[in-house]
């Protein structure tokens, strides 16, 4: 994850949160709670002070009223409103005599000035037929890096030029989230609730963290010193993710076999919350070809009520689509965090993972810790089913997986897909801390370690 101001202001906002509800603050009062985040002075990225405040506000908002809108949302007064035209032209215009430019442009916003051809902005509706015949390609195109992030064109600017997401379309991938310069795009966060409900020690409740937590709270840090930093926190217990994934391969083995008894003989992965989402509503004649197998977040949360029905259960990953698949009854999930939200947890408390002493966490199969990069689920339902193993294949981007399984359907493959929303799988995913090879390296001494104590 690459350093930025809106990094800071995230954090800071999140552990203004914590400390406001800690000292049992009024939770509707976010304007007091924002001025003093943002003290009087000069502003340091907007127009004004209040404006700055406003934005906090509406960050506070979705950090104090998680359940009050979408799990990702975009902060109108943070929005920049990006005023900048979409097409321009180049040095590269030639000033042809077909001038195809204007001949298909609707709105005559084509000008020649100089032999150049020009945008009159104040008519440019943005339709892009300059571009497109133009055979020089001399207009190029300037896209908006929310929208241009969006890998199902959920995201769009209105007439206002301030972004709006359709949640017809929204997969809560996050890519909105992470590549939005004015950090006007947002996620909700259920970590002031959480630290609520460990406050009260009325309830059980038990941390599951992902196996791409590995290297993510520093290179040092062991994943026994994390179950110790969770269970510092007030955790019950502290569960690898992964012991979910070892039932998930055993179930979804059995679904395969008994869609191979009824003639159906492709079947593609239910893991990966965003992908899932996105052939829901983006290609919903498929949806029968995902596996009904509940993911190992989900399985990890039955094992645990199974036990105790009383239980909570708080999921922690790199992952913001998980947020809205906690929100399904059938997974039994009460909280999801990302590893961001626990490292602010962590800090705000006052615990360095690091300085913590070493607990044995109880170890699911190798193959398992893998789920979390790309290929994993492929390779743990071959390993595990062995010469009986179907064919497999894996891909990576929502587009990609989208168009993959459109293409194994089409041509009536056999076997399964694997798809994840992040390239590279969940060691790459929205909240990670590390960048990717650093997340691959560590994860594969985890797999390979005999003792997840170290």
């Amino acid at each position: 994850m690459a350093r930025s101001e809106i990094l800071n202001i995230r954090r800071q906002v999140l552990k203004s949160a914590l400390d406001w509800v800690s000292r049992d603050q009024d939770r509707n009062d976010r304007a007091t709670l924002a001025r003093l985040i943002i003290p009087d002075g000069t502003p340091r990225y907007r127009c004004c002070i209040h404006k700055e405040r406003a934005v906090i506000e509406e960050r506070l908002k979705a950090v104090l009223e998680p359940d009050e809108g979408p799990v990702v949302r975009v902060l109108k007064e943070g929005c920049n409103g990006c005023e900048m035209h979409r097409y321009s032209v180049t040095d590269h215009c030639q000033n042809c005599v077909g001038h195809f430019c204007f001949s298909n442009c609707p709105k005559k916003a084509i000008l020649f000035i100089n032999n150049k051809a020009f945008i009159d902005q104040t008519r440019c509706v943005e339709c892009g037929l300059c571009a497109r015949n133009c055979p020089y390609h001399a207009i190029i195109e300037h896209r908006r890096p929310c929208e241009d992030s969006c890998p199902t064109k959920a995201i769009s600017v209105r007439e206002d030029r301030i972004a709006s997401i359709a949640e017809a379309h929204c997969t809560s991938c996050g890519k909105c989230i992470v590549s939005c310069p004015f950090g006007a795009v947002a996620e909700s966060s259920q970590l002031v609730n959480l630290f609520e409900e460990l406050r009260k020690r009325s309830n059980t409740v038990y941390a599951v963290i992902a196996p791409a937590f590995v290297g993510q709270f520093g290179r040092k840090v062991s994943p026994g010193q994390v179950k110790s930093a969770l269970l510092k926190l007030g955790f019950k217990d502290v569960l690898e993710a992964a012991l979910g994934a070892d039932r998930t391969i055993e179930l979804e083995a059995q679904e395969y076999d008994e869609r191979l008894a009824h003639g159906k003989e492709f079947m593609t992965s239910s893991c990966c919350p965003a992908y899932v989402s996105a052939v829901i509503k983006e290609k919903p004649d498929l949806f029968h070809h995902i596996s009904t197998t509940l993911s190992p977040m989900a399985q990890v949360a039955h094992i645990l009520k199974e036990e105790n029905p009383e239980a909570k259960v708080a999921f922690i990953g790199p992952c913001i689509a998980k947020k809205e698949e906690g929100k399904r009854p059938e997974t039994k999930v009460d909280f999801v965090l990302t590893f961001e939200e626990l490292l602010v947890w962590f800090d705000y408390e006052g615990i360095d993972p690091a300085e913590e002493p070493t607990q044995v966490l109880t170890g699911p199969s190798s193959f398992a810790r893998e789920f979390s990069k790309a290929g994993g689920v492929a390779a743990a339902l071959s390993a595990y089913l062995g010469k009986d193993a179907p064919p497999t294949y894996q891909t990576e981007g929502i587009q990609n997986s989208l168009k993959a399984l459109e293409t194994h359907v089409k041509n009536e493959d056999k076997g399964f897909l694997e798809c994840m929303a992040c390239e590279g799988g969940c060691i790459n995913g929205p909240r990670t801390m590390i960048a990717r090879p650093l997340a691959e390296r560590a994860l594969k001494d985890f797999v390979q370690s005999a003792n997840t104590a170290q």
